[in-house]
């Protein structure tokens, strides 16, 4: 009994509260609404739900703190998804603010502030280029839109035909998608604000010469299209000369375009691709890495860098002379890529086995830049 009494007053207690707010004009009752606090440790995972009172206010109290759990607080609203994760190391964390939207199915309230297109292999042996894409969407309503029924009312992305090995990385919560006719369609809800997905994907090529036509649905206020200058060379008419870029030790060709209007489309004309009897395959410095794995993250160091290179290009008054000079540490990106990892595999946004797959495929990179002082 001692034992037990003595184990009950070493336990630490914790007090979760906060509210929930409407983010959307005119809709203000949030009175009744469910919200859930998760907690997910190595073994598995449960939740406790509460209600809100006609504040909209929440709370939870006297729970045990575990060292080893994880924590969270969600409220589903319209069938669109918000939380945050909980820090409850040093006590009770301050008060919640869970802000919800109004729901629509409407994607044109969603388009796109930015868009990058990277090719970033190709292989000769079966005629496949390997393509990383990254589009953040921007979302500048008060409302929140949510996927609907049917295919028109999801959010769309094309692809290039006969692709295949698709894979998708976002933070967008509870993200999934399908293919669909000539692309794939995001099952998401966006929220207010700006949120960048990111997907990878193979695609076949004839010959030495190919027209990439890509339809942008949501438009773009600004484009870049990058490739190695060993893998292929990139034009599209009217964007004139491609511009060289250094990152991380590596020649880049780069076309950048502004203010794309929404399903604005364009041909994208490669040269110079190779053809079966090359026996190495071009542009791959991640060889024995599958490549779904390889490129959400080390393919996205490259993207992270060109992000910088548009950023610091337009803080220079669009001086591209200066801005083609600049060269990026990719070692520094890959460390605060590591860091991000790390930081989203202890929130628990990912998996045991998805945080040591893209760790692997960091160090690997980490290891073919050589010590410190040469890469």
């Amino acid at each position: 009994m001692a034992d037990a009494a003595s184990l009950e007053a070493q336990l630490e207690y914790r007090t979760v509260e906060g509210v929930v707010v409407s983010g959307t004009a005119g809709d203000s009752d949030m009175f009744g609404q469910v919200v859930t606090l998760h907690r997910v440790t190595a073994a598995g995972f449960d939740d406790i739900t509460t209600i809100t009172d006609d504040t909209g206010a929440f709370r939870f109290e006297n729970i045990k703190y575990d060292p080893s759990t994880r924590y969270g607080v969600s409220v589903r609203y319209q069938d669109a998804i918000y939380g945050t994760d909980l820090e409850m190391s040093t006590g009770s964390p301050p008060p919640v603010r869970l802000t919800v939207y109004e729901a629509t199915h409407d994607d044109s309230i969603v388009s796109a502030s930015s868009a990058s297109l990277l090719l970033a292999s190709a292989e000769a042996s079966d005629r496949t280029l390997a393509a990383l894409e990254i589009i953040t969407l921007v979302n500048h309503s008060d409302m929140a839109y949510v996927p609907g029924t049917g295919v028109m009312e999801l959010l769309r992305f094309g692809l290039p035909p006969e692709a295949t090995e698709l894979s998708l990385d976002t933070r967008l919560i509870g993200a999934d998608f399908i293919q669909v006719d000539r692309g794939f369609a995001l099952l998401a809800s966006v929220p207010p604000g700006e949120h960048e997905i990111m997907f990878s994907y193979r695609f076949p090529y004839p010959g030495e010469t190919f027209t990439l036509d890509k339809s942008y649905r949501y438009g773009a206020e600004s484009l870049r299209i990058l490739a190695p200058e060993e893998v292929v060379s990139i034009s599209v008419e009217g964007l004139g000369k491609p511009e060289r870029v250094m990152i991380g030790e590596r020649q880049y060709r780069v076309l950048e375009a502004e203010g794309l209007s929404r399903g604005e489309s364009l041909s994208l004309e490669l040269d110079g691709l190779p053809t079966p009897g090359v026996t190495d395959r071009v542009g791959n410095s991640l060889s024995g890495i599958r490549f779904q794995f390889a490129a959400p993250v080390a393919l996205g160091v490259l993207m992270v860098a060109l992000l910088a290179y548009g950023a610091i290009w337009k803080t220079k008054g669009q001086r591209r002379e200066a801005a083609t000079s600049e060269t990026y540490s990719e070692r520094a990106v890959i460390f605060r890529m590591i860091s991000d990892l790390t930081d989203s595999y202890e929130s628990g946004e990912i998996s045991d086995e998805e945080y040591r797959q893209r760790l692997m495929v960091l160090n690997a990179r980490l290891t073919a830049l050589g010590p410190h002082g040469q890469g």
